[in-house]
């Protein structure tokens, strides 16, 4: 189903409620999502961190694949695998939406199945006070996005300087399939012999405008790419285990998928 986002309004939302998503199947087919400033450090501890040209721009994004419409840190039962899950994941079934005057507003994705009739229940969280002012969780879901959104417009000030500078080169990058190995294009990291060798003048300026921090990070976080791989190969296990176990097998499967204990399957032969 397609999202359906609204802004969030009195007159729309008043007798509304929200919940928070309870897995993050709505995210799986997200192979990577645009780095904030205000997410970058955490971000780096649990991505690899890559630019890609977006709209004609350098962009640091998280890479959650290799492979688009894939993400392996969605497990099949809807859990999360990273160590950090970012703000916009945390936040569904809400976004920032740009209106026409260029300011953002709050918008909602009302197909998501996570709305409800205020009367409906006693579980979720209001929209609006009866005042009318926006509830604690709605204001804290406005207050976060917002800052991730004022980091985005940093990163993308300090990217185009990065590749003013010349400091991006393409990363040589190959996924392991099955059926033999693919190279990756289109993607780009820090050149680090070029950052090394770079002015005073130069470095000040990047400095500055959180260059050179984006610099460091994206150069620290390229340790995980291993990640992606050992992920990759767990969910290829876990797919042979299935298949080997025999239809009148009696494991129980109540909700009709088998459980895996993915912790097991992340370790390396």
């Amino acid at each position: 189903m397609a999202d359906t986002l609204h802004m969030v309004t009195r007159e729309r939302h008043t007798y509304k409620k929200w919940f928070r998503s309870r897995d993050y199947h709505f995210a799986s087919a997200f192979n990577m999502m645009p780095v904030s400033a205000a997410e970058m450090i955490h971000m780096a501890r649990a991505f690899p961190l890559a630019f890609v040209e977006i709209e004609g721009a350098p962009m640091l994004v998280a890479l959650f694949s290799l492979k688009a419409g894939n993400n392996l840190f969605v497990a099949p039962d809807g859990r999360w695998l990273a160590s950090y899950v970012p703000a916009a994941l945390q936040f569904y079934p809400f976004s920032l939406g740009k209106k026409a005057d260029g300011t953002f507003a709050l918008c909602v994705n009302e197909s998501s199945g996570l709305l409800r009739d205020a009367a409906v229940g006693e579980e979720g969280f209001p929209f609006f006070t009866h005042d009318g002012t926006p509830t604690r969780e709605t204001q804290e879901a406005v207050d976060t996005l917002s800052k991730v959104r004022l980091g985005l417009q940093t990163v993308q000030t300090a990217g185009a300087m990065l590749a003013e500078k010349k400091l991006l080169e393409p990363w040589p990058i190959t996924a392991q399939e099955e059926g033999g190995n693919r190279k990756i294009d289109g993607v780009l990291r820090i050149s680090e012999p070029a950052l090394n060798a770079i002015g005073g003048e130069d470095l000040l300026a990047l400095r500055n405008t959180g260059g050179l921090a984006i610099a460091y990070s994206q150069l620290f976080s390229m340790g995980n790419l291993a990640t992606l791989g050992s992920l990759t190969g767990a969910r290829e296990r876990a797919a042979k285990q299935r298949m080997a176990i025999p239809a009148n097998s009696f494991i129980s499967e109540d909700d009709g998928n088998l459980k895996i204990d993915w912790a097991t399957f992340l370790k390396d032969d």
